[in-house]
């Protein structure tokens, strides 16, 4: 067990031998490769935070580019609703005029219409009267009678009239 505590000389020279062997050799043909490889991947990792920073900018931009044309809209939008509302005032006030003059029209002609039947009814009534008046003369005329006949007649005359 004495060996395993006592150190061998030869195999830590030959020990420290590979490891430098093995220091020069990656120095050699691995380094430079390792350490370019990291600063590649530094400079990637740098030009693709740039780019997401300017992506972000003009993302932002177009943002706020729309936000603005949006409110443009609306304004546009609240204008055109109101021209409409205005325009459906006016254009109610037109039909409400024109439904308002035409049934004042519409009432003089029925007006118009009514004196004219009236006036009518009253000219056949007139003749109607003038008719019994000439029926009932005649038949008292006819008849001469006394004043109680004649009334009798008129009274006769006047059921018939009730009667048509």
């Amino acid at each position: 067990m004495e060996n395993l505590l006592k150190p061998d000389y030869g195999v830590l020279v030959l020990t420290i031998c590979n490891f430098l062997l093995l220091v020069y050799l990656l120095k050699k043909f691995a380094w430079n490769r390792i350490i370019g490889g990291l600063e590649q991947r530094e400079k990637q990792i740098a030009d693709d935070k740039q780019q997401a920073q300017d992506a972000r900018a003009a993302a932002e931009t177009l943002k706020r580019e729309l936000d603005e044309k949006l409110a443009q809209i609306s304004d546009e939008a609240a204008k055109k609703m109101a021209e409409a509302v205005k325009l459906g005032e006016t254009q109610k006030e037109q039909i409400l005029a024109a439904a308002k003059e035409q049934s004042e029209r519409l009432l003089e002609q029925a007006k118009t219409q009514i004196e004219a039947e009236k006036n009518k009814a009253l000219a056949d009534v007139r003749g109607e009267i003038a008719r019994t008046a000439v029926l009932a003369a005649s038949k008292v005329v006819q008849q001469q009678m006394s004043e109680d006949s004649a009334k009798q007649v008129v009274d006769r005359v006047l059921q018939e009239i009730k009667a048509k």
